[in-house]
């Protein structure tokens, strides 16, 4: 009786502390957005120190306390994390900072609603705008991620790297230039959400291997166009096939065309419903971890997370599955929308049997000198291999992303000959 007795006292007490935990972390706040570089910030350089180096941690959620939380903080796809890894997964938890910033002119552009046409497949809006400012349904949260502020005339180079259960790294790198129209400071008159000319430069029996995708903004008239440039040829082909479940041979079966950036492309293979808005833990804020080399940051079994800063976060939650005369190697997805910078933050699959497959992170800082929110990263955790993929890495380590030349890139570029031009 009296162990009985004792274990309940302990259970009440843990119970208890972890309400009083939660109830520290509700408080979301107001936004507060970072509208202009920090004072530690240098232009000529490619860090983004953080503004809240000061906070303390609020919480860490590991294997022994997860369970506490897992019904109102935490994802699916996180607690798998937990039960995969119990030995090194962990959460750190700080202060919600709403601190996510879009240009001016962008604001101001944004006055009502735009119409999704041709089944969601395309939409009619002011260019430039958040186009959904008042989202209701789940194709507005899919469009207000995709068309997000990301930039206008981009140029960069990111590594990625494919991590093995025994630390073992494959690596590669490319090298992109992008054109977005769907932003205040572009003529957009093409009905085009933009193009993007991209080419691995590493490993070398890859190099040159090139890619040019022209997106237009209704993928129901108008597909989208995709060329590709084989250096062992030296040859130009339409490519039609890079869209939806295609798998590029450098992300070894880990992520499909259509996860880029999140999500990106045609729509109709899914259902699409909107699940609610919650609040969940999300990373977010992400600048330590941007700070800090990236041979610090590969571990085993997933990234390190000392360096990952949480927060609880609104999020508006969709939920895709497969149409019965559709095909699709995900056949369930769930997207988890941040509803202040409309980036998606997190994704989980599932199979037909709706097991969870893999887990997806995309965490982000306010890039202040734009201002902009964007993703360092694109992680994704397949739980059947334990392997995972770190994309499109943002970090102090690489020459930093011009998001806006001074010069404009020339349209002429984003032809075929123009790829052919771009991959030599």
């Amino acid at each position: 009786m009296t162990k009985a007795y004792t274990l309940l006292v302990i259970f009440l007490f843990t119970f208890s502390f972890a309400q009083a935990d939660i109830e520290l972390l509700l408080n979301i706040g107001d936004r507060e957005p970072i509208m202009k570089p920090i004072d530690a910030y240098d232009k000529e350089g490619n860090s983004y120190p953080d503004p809240f180096h000061n906070d303390e941690i609020l919480l860490e959620i590991n294997s022994d306390n997860y369970l506490n939380y897992r019904d109102n903080l935490l994802t699916t796809g996180q607690i798998e994390m937990f039960k995969s890894y119990p030995d090194t997964f962990k959460m750190k938890v700080y202060k919600s900072r709403r601190s996510c910033a879009v240009p001016t002119e962008v604001t101001e552009l944004t006055t009502k609603n735009a119409i999704l046409t041709d089944n969601g497949e395309g939409l009619e809006g002011v260019v430039g705008s958040i186009p959904f400012p008042n989202p209701t349904e789940a194709l507005h949260h899919v469009w207000n991620h995709i068309l997000r502020y990301r930039g206008v005339d981009i140029y960069g180079s990111s590594p990625f790297f494919i991590v093995n259960p025994d630390g073992s790294t494959n690596f590669g790198a490319g090298e992109a230039i992008a054109k977005n129209y769907w932003n205040p400071f572009t003529q957009n008159e093409k009905g085009l959400q933009g193009m993007i000319m991209s080419k691995v430069t590493q490993p070398p029996r890859l190099a040159d291997a090139s890619l040019l995708v022209i997106e237009s903004l209704n993928a129901f008239k108008k597909p989208r166009q995709a060329w590709v440039y084989n250096p062992s040829t030296r040859r130009v082909r339409r490519a039609p096939d890079i869209a939806y479940d295609y798998k590029p041979s450098a992300n070894q079966g880990l992520t499909t065309t259509d996860q880029f950036d999140g999500f990106n492309g045609a729509k109709d293979r899914y259902e699409w419903t909107f699940i609610g808005t919650q609040q969940r833990l999300m990373p977010y804020n992400a600048y330590k971890f941007h700070e800090k080399p990236i041979n610090e940051l590969l571990t085993p079994y997933h990234v390190n997370q000392d360096f990952l800063r949480y927060e609880l976060v609104n999020v508006h939650v969709v939920n895709a599955s497969l149409r019965d005369d559709k095909r699709h190697i995900i056949p369930q997805r769930i997207m988890f929308f941040d509803s202040d910078s409309h980036n998606m933050l997190v994704e989980e699959t599932y199979d037909d049997n709706q097991e969870i497959m893999s887990y997806r992170e995309f965490p982000i800082i306010n890039y202040y000198d734009q201002p902009m929110c964007l993703s360092i990263h694109s992680a994704t955790y397949d739980f059947a291999t334990k392997r995972y993929q770190l994309s499109n890495v943002r970090s102090s380590d690489i020459p930093k992303i011009q998001w806006r030349l001074e010069e404009p890139h020339d349209e002429k570029k984003f032809t075929p000959e123009g790829l052919k031009r771009f991959a030599r």
